[in-house]
């Protein structure tokens, strides 16, 4: 039996759609909400640094030299491009700032923690930071009225002031871990018994513990005194404040006596 030719599609017919599609009914997926240039600047950040925490300052573009202690010339070290001014996670409740190039030369980005004023130096041509060597960044500014007529002189000033409160939260606090030692170290010597360092100790407190402990030399009150075997007076003799030394003394004088 000979099957009659199939028609052909035409072209550019489209496939009819299955049950299952025309019953799905059409969902409309909201575009993701547009991030701005700060939080896509924070984002590529944190893949190198996953310390950092927020942007403090951008300048467009800077390169980065090295001073050469042979030559006393600064060199190009290949790496320029963006440079960020980040805050960072603290450590141990200190503040910590850092300066960071994205480097649009190569793989190998710059970072640098800003720990002290004393650190760095601004001139005219460089911001100068003193890590493992010496680094001088040169920031890229137009002259007025272009909007980066200030950028160097702006992110001197920023790379400066976070440099000073670095330095001062870290002081600030080593002086509270400081303060707390020497506070736990009083609490545990008024509670031990111990006498704080730099303070004489009379003998009177060396034996005070002595004293209290041990009911053979305890200390009576009597209202005269009363004479020992031998007409030497007892121990117990005499006012109710007795020294413990004076007590050790004379039973040593009564055993040498043979009387005790």
């Amino acid at each position: 039996m000979i099957m009659p030719p199939q028609k052909a599609r035409p072209r550019g017919s489209q496939p009819q759609p299955s049950d299952y599609e025309t019953d799905a009914p059409a969902v409309d997926v909201p575009p993701p909400p547009p991030r701005s240039n700060e939080e896509l600047n924070l984002s590529v950040l944190r893949r190198h640094y996953p310390d950092v925490t927020a942007l403090r300052h951008l300048a467009p573009y800077a390169v980065l030299y090295a001073f050469n202690l042979d030559t006393q010339q600064w060199e190009k070290i290949g790496i320029e491009g963006t440079l960020f001014v980040c805050e960072l996670a603290p450590s141990g409740g200190a503040d910590r700032f850092s300066v960071v190039i994205l480097n649009r030369r190569g793989l190998d980005n710059f970072a640098m923690e800003l720990t002290s004023e004393a650190e760095m130096e601004i001139t005219d041509e460089y911001v100068i930071l003193q890590g493992d060597q010496v680094y001088g960044l040169w920031i890229f500014s137009e002259p007025p009225p272009s909007s980066t007529a200030n950028t160097r002189i702006e992110t001197a000033e920023k790379i400066k002031v976070l440099a000073i409160q670095a330095a001062e939260s870290r002081r600030a606090r080593e002086q509270v871990v400081r303060n707390g030692a020497d506070a736990a170290a009083e609490h545990e010597q008024t509670h031990d018994g111990s006498v704080p360092m730099g303070r004489q100790v009379s003998l009177r407190e060396l034996f005070g513990q002595q004293r209290a402990q041990d009911s053979a030399w305890s200390v009576h009150n009597h209202h005269s005194p009363s004479p020992g075997p031998g007409g030497v007076p007892g121990v117990g003799a005499g006012p109710a404040h007795v020294d413990v030394l004076g007590q050790l003394f004379l039973k040593a004088k009564q055993d040498y006596n043979g009387v005790g």
